[in-house]
């Protein structure tokens, strides 16, 4: 295994493309007719651009690499970047590289081209490749936690644009898969019985959201009977009101939210549109009878519509005369 330090750039003015076979110095020597290398690297976003984190292997004793060159631009690696570098064989004595294209087969990383350095004789070899997306590279999660408060919290990975986030119930998931763009969830309204809880938390790429890292999960909490019997009572109804830049919705006991429809909640009915979101100082009509719902999104019963003359009855129902 192969592991490098920073070296200077090279400009090569020209060079001749492997497809093109390349005659021995002498008759003595012995052709390398295919190349296979194995290609890691442990950079992440925000690293230096720096070779060293590269290590190549090669599974020949015929040719060894000599160097290895990161030919992006910049001093820090960001999610939009797709690592290239060119890497510089060296046949060992008594051989020489006489192969195409296809004769080169690369593990962990996309063949671009190969050609001989400028200036160079055959015994010599460049092949340009690309590394994985940066956008793939986010660090893990290394600590998450669920407080007694029903509180999870995880640390921020750069380059993460959002988390998925499980709450289990011993060894079920209840509420479903969450995605948030912070770095904390309260999972109160859902520890509403005795058991064990724990949570996992992934980062989601910022770039690409079907780049996804690995699960980090929080060690198991146990919640006691009355220890759930007062989250019930925080959460009468087995879910939370929630606000967004949108306006208020409600998020239901399993992770699901009413839309285009009624909802009771703590005794009082609340409409919620299409999207979700609760209506506000609004009519409301159902069937053939028309609701009005006012400031604080629930129904209005037994009263008038404020700066209004209409009137709605005790089911809520508006009264026309």
């Amino acid at each position: 295994m192969t592991r490098y330090k920073q070296t200077a750039m090279i400009v090569l003015a020209a060079a001749m493309a492997v497809g093109t076979t390349i005659v021995p110095a002498a008759a003595s020597r012995k052709k390398i007719s295919s190349v296979n290398l194995s290609v890691t690297s442990d950079m992440r976003i925000g690293d230096d651009m720096d070779p060293a984190q590269i290590e190549i292997e090669e599974d020949s004793e015929k040719y060894y690499v000599e160097s290895c060159d990161i030919t992006n631009t910049g001093f820090y690696w960001t999610e939009e970047d797709v690592p290239r570098i060119e890497v510089y064989l060296t046949a060992e004595e008594g051989y020489y590289f006489s192969l195409k294209s296809s004769d080169v087969h690369l593990d962990g990383a996309t063949y671009v081209e190969a050609v001989k350095p400028s200036g160079m004789d055959s015994t010599q070899l460049k092949i340009t490749m690309d590394l994985p997306s940066m956008a793939g590279r986010m660090d893990e999660i290394e600590t998450v936690t669920l407080e007694k408060n029903g509180m999870a919290t995880w640390n921020a990975v750069q380059g993460a644009g959002q988390y998925e986030v499980r709450l289990i119930r011993n060894s079920t998931t209840v509420g479903g898969t969450q995605t948030v763009q912070s770095t904390t969830v309260d999972f109160g309204y859902l520890m509403t019985k005795a058991a064990n809880y724990t949570v996992k938390v992934r980062p989601v790429s910022r770039v690409n959201w079907e780049v996804k890292g690995k699960w980090a999960s929080t060690g198991g909490l146990y919640i006691d009977s009355m220890a759930a019997a007062q989250f019930r009572s925080d959460n009468p109804d087995g879910g939370e009101w929630v606000h967004d830049e949108n306006g208020w919705w409600f998020r239901n006991e399993d992770g699901s939210n009413t839309a285009e429809d009624w909802q009771k909640i703590d005794g009082k009915w609340y409409y919620f549109n299409e999207q979700g979101y609760m209506l506000e100082n609004s009519w409301v009509k159902t069937g053939e009878v028309y609701y009005y719902v006012g400031a604080d999104g629930s129904m209005l019963r037994g009263a008038y519509v404020p700066d209004t003359e209409y009137y709605v009855d005790s089911t809520g129902a508006w009264v026309q005369e």
